[in-house]
């Protein structure tokens, strides 16, 4: 899925929140999907969304935050490792080339966001960028207090560990996109498991820019 707002890049002359399908389906290693949306300029019509309250399911605990795996560190080291060594030698999502990008910087705001978003997927049972409240990516940032200019996130269900993660979102052009999108200054992901549930291990990488 795709959320642009006006003034991003191609896709200038919206004026009006625009929605694309993407994503989902398949097993439960390749369910992952991609959002990205750009707060823009003074267009009719173009709003900020108004933030909403913050998930009843907030994670903060490290381990619950990174599904168990590669502790006592949590996963930030082996994210940023991985993300920033592809953007270091750029990649080809789909059909878009992208030369180097900087790297980035893990960011708490955005793992709070991405720690409520795992957390509520992973104990409801659900697989969507839209909460079951209705908050989509850009509310659950700014109720996380982060201001962001530009903010995309990408999400997955069932991946085992980090390098299944990436790997899976490497292989889908819009997913790579969002990774490679040299506009993006920070980011965090967070995986959040319930062995109850469809796809177990459930994972949100946010990604941003503030103004």
């Amino acid at each position: 899925m795709t959320i642009q707002k006006p003034i991003l890049g191609l896709a200038a002359l919206l004026t009006l929140l625009t929605l694309q399908a993407c994503g989902g389906g398949g097993s439960s290693n390749t369910d992952f999907a991609a959002e990205t949306a750009v707060a823009g300029g003074n267009s009719v019509g173009s709003a900020r969304p108004s933030a909403a309250p913050a998930s009843a399911n907030s994670v903060t605990d490290s381990a619950a935050l990174s599904c168990g795996l590669n502790q006592p560190s949590g996963i930030e080291a082996e994210i940023l490792s991985r993300v920033n060594n592809l953007r270091a030698n750029g990649a080809v999502c789909g059909s878009t080339a992208f030369g180097p990008a900087p790297a980035l910087a893990w960011n708490r705001e955005l793992l709070k966001a991405a720690g409520d978003h795992s957390s509520d997927m992973a104990e409801n049972n659900y697989f969507s960028h839209t909460s079951l409240d209705g908050r989509t990516p850009p509310k659950r940032l700014i109720a996380a207090g982060y201001d962001y200019s530009t903010m995309g996130e990408n999400i997955a269900a069932g991946q085992p560990g980090v390098e299944a993660a990436v790997s899976a979102w490497l292989n889908s052009p819009d997913h790579c996109k969002n990774l490679m999108n040299p506009v993006f200054r920070e980011v965090a992901v967070a995986c959040v498991a319930n062995p109850n549930s469809t796809y177990v291990r459930y994972w949100s990488m946010e990604l941003g820019r503030k103004f």
